[in-house]
């Protein structure tokens, strides 16, 4: 059978202060009303790349389905008026672009909206405020908040993503609409300076300065604020998963930058949203996957042929999901299905978090000062006796300890380049590095769930950054990063206040690591490595109780970090084991 699909381009769509935004609608050549999908990106709507490969929606298969599609510009962006202050509008837009689709001759009346990353927060923030007609959400690789989980993370600022997100994605597009002059011809410099070497960018200090500022203002402002204040709290969706009455088809890979708030968004609403049609009706997909890459191929390692999203043929899971949700009927989708890395397979779950896994501790163990340098930390599940010594090192952020792979954003980002498990040989090698590392194991064990770090700990700073992460170390020596996680020390109290450590003090610094699934094989060992940075995923922290964002060379001091590991203290990492 054969089908026609029309497609109209640039069609305006008025808001209500007037500026028009500009959309593309794609919809099938007979018949109608339909059932719409609605995209809002500010990464040119006419970018089969951005509109369609990456949001892994095909719009011709969905209007061949039997769906209308709209893709718009956000406010600001290519061909929409307007200026684009990241997040702030995406509320109102959406609810009238709503209103507007819901009026068209070629809309049933029912919407749904899909896309990834910042698409994701288009529609999150419009599924925010509840608009009548939106039935259903696909947020993908997106967060539930933007201050943690998108612009910092554990109180540290997410350097590598934030400045290159605006390099790559944002200002070159800003900068076509602005008026020649010297304040252009800057931003030029700017810009092109960053894209040129973009480490020796992240390297610059202070981190917030004029010239950033003239390029990206909104840079400035998320500089500015790095507690969770009323900034970022205006912007929240994640407050609204109470009022979100919508389906929702949340897709997330253990290696995206926003994996946390692509589970927090499922659960949320799976466990708040006002209806139970709408809790029953939220599901689940992580892959493999870093944030712009959805092959089978992650850092260092190949997950199989299976491991790409091809493999799950997406527009057809998009499909049925909006179908279902248009019919008011289950979806014919798994509650969950994850892919279990190490073993490289996909499994279906009828819940998530899993409630058979089993919290199960691994002690940080023996080891003395620089243990990296020898290997001699251990890692046990037999906890420590009374009279074990502390470990210390020296963190300086003069030297910091270099990112690599984890949920990171950096040049290369599409190929997974720089993020995912990547070799820990260099890292573990460094004398600033503490090293803990288990027996092999005797049986395999899975570890599917939330990772969490318990460290009793002190540094002689008023401020320092805990940097932790949990590596799969193979037979032959090879030791790949699994998950890791970071904390400001500033922050240990809650990510709204600043609280100093007294320096030599010692305290519990307990945080999450990230979520993973990873099945160690028989004879691979768990390692666990602590470090006082991850640079340039996040920034450095001086260790002075000084503001961050403006802190100049002059501004960092070394300090001397503890890790204590005894009866009275026991470190550990506390892991989701799955049983057999």
């Amino acid at each position: 059978m054969r089908t026609t699909v029309h497609v109209e381009r640039d069609v305006p769509v008025p808001m209500r202060d007037g500026t028009i935004l500009r959309a593309d609608v794609w919809r099938p050549g007979e018949g109608g009303p339909w059932p719409t999908l609605l995209q809002r990106l500010p990464y040119n709507k006419s970018s089969s790349f951005m509109a369609q490969h990456i949001v892994g929606l095909e719009p011709v298969q969905a209007a061949e389905a039997g769906f209308a599609v709209v893709i718009q510009d956000t406010r600001g962006r290519y061909s929409s008026g307007g200026s684009f202050n990241p997040f702030f509008d995406e509320t109102e837009d959406g609810l009238d672009t709503i209103a507007w689709v819901r009026a068209q001759d070629f809309s049933d009346g029912r919407v749904g909206m899909y896309g990834a990353s910042y698409i994701g927060a288009t529609q999150m923030l419009a599924a925010s405020a509840a608009p009548e007609g939106l039935l259903a959400v696909a947020p993908q690789l997106t967060a539930s908040e933007y201050h943690d989980g998108w612009s910092y993370s554990g109180g540290a600022l997410q350097l590598g993503f934030l400045l290159l997100w605006v390099a790559e994605s944002l200002a070159p597009v800003d900068l076509l609409r602005r008026p020649e002059g010297p304040e252009l011809d800057r931003a030029r410099e700017t810009l092109l300076e960053i894209l040129r070497d973009p480490h020796a960018a992240y390297a610059r200090l202070p981190l917030d300065r004029d010239d950033l500022a003239e390029l990206a203002p909104y840079y400035r402002e998320w500089l500015g604020h790095p507690a969770r204040d009323v900034f970022w709290q205006v912007i929240d969706p994640g407050a609204a998963h109470g009022r979100m009455n919508v389906a929702g088809l949340h897709i997330g890979g253990w290696h995206d930058i926003f994996l946390e708030g692509t589970l927090r968004n499922y659960t949320g609403m799976r466990g708040r949203a006002p209806s139970l049609w709408a809790r029953e009706s939220q599901h689940l997909i992580v892959g493999p996957w870093a944030h712009g890459n959805l092959g089978d191929y992650q850092g260092d390692l190949w997950y199989g042929y299976g491991g790409a999203s091809a493999a799950l043929d997406l527009t057809a899971v998009h499909t049925e999901f909006f179908r279902a949700a248009a019919e008011r009927r289950p979806a014919d989708l798994p509650r969950a299905k994850i892919f279990v890395m190490g073993a490289n397979v996909w499994r279906d779950e009828d819940e998530w978090p899993l409630s058979r896994a089993r919290e199960t501790s691994f002690f940080l163990r023996g080891g003395g000062a620089a243990n990296s340098a020898r290997g001699d930390g251990r890692l046990s599940q037999e906890p420590p006796g009374p009279g074990e010594p502390a470990d210390h090192y020296v963190s300086d952020p003069a030297d910091p300890v270099p990112t690599a792979g984890g949920a990171s954003f950096l040049p290369g980002v599409l190929l997974g380049r720089n993020s995912g498990p990547k070799d820990q040989a260099a890292v573990a090698a460094r004398a600033d590095v503490l090293v803990y590392t288990s027996e092999p194991l005797a049986e395999d064990l899975e570890v599917t769930g939330e990772v969490v770090v318990e460290l009793h700990a002190a540094s002689d700073a008023e401020d320092c950054d805990w940097a932790v992460r949990l590596v799969d170390v193979h037979p032959d020596g090879r030791a790949y990063g699994v998950v890791d996680g970071i904390l400001r020390s500033r922050y240990r109290r809650g990510l709204d206040r600043e609280v100093p450590l007294t320096p030599g003090e010692p305290e519990v610094f307990r945080f999450p690591l990230g979520t993973t699934s990873q099945l160690f094989r028989r004879g691979h060992r768990l390692r666990v490595q602590v470090a006082g940075s991850n640079f340039p995923r996040f920034d450095r922290n001086p260790q002075r109780l000084v503001p961050v964002h403006t802190a100049g060379p002059g501004d960092m001091r070394p300090a001397r970090q503890t890790v204590f590991h005894t009866a009275a203290r026991p470190s550990r990492i506390i892991l989701p084991v799955v049983p057999a």
